[in-house]
This record gives C-alpha cells, sequence and structure tokens, in this order.
C-alpha cells in the first residue's frame, strides 16, 4: 500500500512506533528513608530527626546571663536572632562542653522556642530505613534516656534517636532560673 497523505505517514510511524516500544517504566512505591543529624553529647552517639534542627553552625560568642543555670552559655545574635545557647551535657550530666575545633550548636525551632542547643560534636546526615528502627533504649545513655525514642544501628554504633519534641516540652528545661 502505498502512502500518499502527510497524514499517512504519521500513521505509520505511530504503527511502527508502537510496535518496536518497550513500553512504560513501572511505577514503584518510594518509600522514604529516615534522616537525621548525628552527634554526641558526653560521648553518646545521638540523632535529631533532620526536621527538628534547622542550622548545624560553630558555637557563637554569648553574653552571658546573671542569674540563670550553668547549662544556659549565654545569648548569641545567630542571623540576626537572639536566642539562648543551651550546653546539653551540662544539661543533662552536670559537666560542661569542653569547646574545640568539633564542637557545634544545633539550632532548633520547636513550638516557638528558637534556641542554640550546644554539643560535642556533629557527625552529619545519616539515612536508615524505617523498619530498622528499633523501639529498644540502650540502657547506657544515663540521664538522656529520657529524651530518646529508639535507636538505629549501623556498621559502625549504636545511634540513640534524640527527641527535640520531647526536650522542649519538659518542664526542667524551662526552669532556667
Amino acid at each position: 500500500m502505498a502512502i500518499t497523505s502527510p497524514f499517512q505517514i504519521l500513521e505509520s510511524l505511530d504503527a511502527r512506533c508502537r510496535k518496536n516500544s518497550s513500553g512504560l517504566p513501572v511505577v514503584k512505591d518510594v518509600v522514604n528513608d529516615w534522616i537525621g543529624i548525628g552527634f554526641k553529647i558526653n560521648g553518646i552517639p545521638l540523632l535529631a530527626k533532620m526536621d527538628e534542627v534547622s542550622e548545624i553552625l560553630p558555637p557563637p560568642q554569648t553574653i552571658r546571663v546573671p542569674g540563670v543555670k550553668p547549662w544556659i552559655k549565654g545569648l548569641a545574635n545567630i542571623r540576626g536572632a537572639l536566642m539562648p545557647v543551651l550546653d546539653m551535657k551540662s544539661y543533662l550530666f552536670g559537666g560542661a562542653t569542653k569547646l574545640n575545633k568539633d564542637s557545634r550548636i544545633l539550632v532548633i525551632n520547636q513550638s516557638g522556642l528558637l534556641a542554640a542547643l550546644l554539643v560535642e560534636e556533629v557527625f552529619g546526615l545519616r539515612r536508615f530505613k524505617h523498619d530498622e528502627r528499633q523501639d529498644k533504649l540502650d540502657p547506657e545513655t544515663g540521664p538522656i534516656k529520657e529524651y530518646l525514642s529508639g535507636l538505629f544501628v549501623d556498621q559502625v554504633r549504636r545511634w540513640n534517636i534524640f527527641s527535640v519534641e520531647k526536650l522542649v516540652k519538659t518542664e526542667r528545661f524551662f526552669r532556667v532560673v
């Protein structure tokens, strides 16, 4: 059969394409991983959910506030926002964090509270499958245990999941004087 019109050329091309096509790719369910920020307080490896931490920065200069608990390092101007810098080791274990090149602050903005949590070290992003999460708690965590919500284990260490949400809902956390 001779092709005589442009329409017939297009029909012939369409027929050949359909005959030789491999089909559309199959849509698979996308499974989102659990993503967190790895950090350390008093030598304990911890993870905070990615959406609970706004920023990670080196410790800023602070202005001491008289009459507050010793775990309040002071106030700092961070990107134009005045916020408290809270020493998490001092808050949880009583001893102050020794500042070094690895020390960082985790900026949080939870339930209207804007604060900077001073930690010993930040390891960066950690990614796990949701089914790798264990609900049991590591018994070696001491007073930090009330702020934990499970753990993940990788080839290197056991990562305790630190809940910033639990932290900011604790009455003791707000008793700064």
